[in-house]
């Protein structure tokens, strides 16, 4: 129930929990292309063809795939403020 990401802030690795509706959602995204490495595979050649891609999905693609899976869920993007932006006086 854990996310490899690789390479996020400060080109760090991280370990990041993932809730069992978003493993739920990806599961059924999955049995849209069934690739047996990647979760999100390249589709050049097509969906149907993608089972057999041997690259990844572009990020951009990423990005979109997965605000689409947090709209799906209901999620919302939330804008917290940060010590500095509330510091910050009004002009």
């Amino acid at each position: 129930m854990r996310v490899h990401i690789r390479d996020a802030n400060g080109n760090r690795d991280r370990l990041v929990l993932m809730p069992q509706v978003t493993l739920d959602l990806l599961r059924r995204f999955w049995l849209t292309h069934r690739n047996p490495k990647l979760i999100f595979p390249n589709r050049h050649s097509g969906l149907k063809n993608a089972s057999g891609a041997k690259t990844p999905l572009d990020r951009g693609g990423v990005r979109i795939t997965l605000g689409k899976v947090a709209q799906a869920c209901g999620l919302k993007k939330r804008y917290h403020l940060t010590a500095y932006a509330t510091a910050m006086p009004r002009t």
